[in-house]
């Protein structure tokens, strides 16, 4: 079992949710982690934002708790210290939890805003709150308190942190085993990204022009009342690559899979029956990824059939396409 402790920062306004941020606290420690909610310290300025900003900095995770009022509003940026914290948590790529009060709960007057202005603020500062990926709503104190126990140990179980550990649970040699085992890794990891973004750009290459704006025409039909109807749409070749490689995952497939792979793709969203008029069109590009060394085929005698796979330096190109999309 680990003694791994991960601090977490409770962030909401603060007279209207006391009771909630206290028993916030509770949950927090019972759960093995250590609650940094600056209940003494609420933001009101921006040189105590500057120091909430730091204790933001070495936080795992973010919780934030939305009730009926927007908060202190900042004189410069015209938003709530509680929004300008939350805005920071999201600036460092600090996993947010966030508990939001149901519309439908009814609460006394000194625990909500009045202002219109102020209502309009919570209101879009709730909607975008509210596009988190952990999002929770609640109702009651006991309700709120279910939820965030089963979020956080989600979170810890789903969302890997840093975390907190003491300095004793580890000697100087296996620190230092464990730097030269993560650079290692580190650089192994950007030696084989480097060679797919190597590898994906040779399509252009051949052609001389830049990998981001080469595309080609592909030339199709189908039959409308019987008349042939002509079409023309233009693809990147690694879009291709990535429709037709993504199909066949580690199978196999022949030249009529692939060609009915690409015409039943996202690039026609048709619904009728599509022919390419150039019948050597899948031919010429599966020979083309083959000499790429990304593709390869093999003959079946029992089948009699021509069957294309993908080589290992295929399926890598294949999966760290999705990474270099992502940069």
């Amino acid at each position: 079992m680990s003694d791994k402790k991960y601090q977490v920062f409770i962030s909401s306004t603060y007279s209207d949710l006391v009771d909630e941020r206290r028993k916030a606290l509770d949950i927090l420690l019972m759960a093995d982690c250590i609650p940094a909610g600056m209940e003494a310290f609420v933001a009101t300025d921006i040189e105590q934002f500057e120091v909430i900003k730091k204790v933001i900095d070495l936080c795992d995770y973010y919780i934030l708790i939305i009730g009926k009022r927007y908060g202190s509003v900042n004189d410069e940026t015209g938003i709530s210290y509680t929004e300008m914290e939350y805005e920071y948590a999201k600036s460092k790529d600090i996993p947010v939890l966030v508990f939001a009060i149901d519309d439908s709960v009814i609460l006394s007057d000194d625990k909500k805003d009045n202002d219109t202005n102020m209502i309009e603020s919570l209101k879009k500062f709730r909607e975008k709150a509210l596009s988190n990926r952990m999002v929770s709503i609640w109702k009651t104190s006991d309700d709120f308190i279910g939820k965030l126990s089963i979020s956080i140990m989600k979170a810890k179980t789903e969302i890997i942190r840093p975390g907190w550990q003491r300095a004793t649970d580890y000697d100087e040699g296996s620190l230092r085993r464990e730097i030269m085992k993560l650079q290692k890794k580190n650089k192994d990891l950007r030696s084989e990204l480097d060679e797919a973004k190597s590898t994906i750009s040779s399509f252009a290459e051949q052609n001389g022009v830049a990998f981001e704006n080469h595309e080609i025409e592909i030339e199709y039909y189908y039959y409308y009342y019987k008349e042939k109807q002509k079409k023309i749409i233009t693809v990147s070749l690694p879009e291709l690559f990535s429709i037709i490689a993504t199909e066949m995952m580690d199978v196999s497939i022949t030249e009529t899979s692939v060609n009915n792979t690409i015409l039943k793709s996202k690039l026609f969203f048709s619904p009728y029956d599509l022919y390419f008029y150039d019948n050597q069109f899948v031919k010429r590009i599966l020979n083309q990824y083959k000499a790429l060394k990304l593709m390869d085929s093999f003959w079946s005698k029992e089948n009699k059939t021509l069957y294309w796979n993908l080589t290992s330096k295929g399926r890598k190109v294949r999966d760290d396409m999705i990474l270099i999309r992502n940069q």
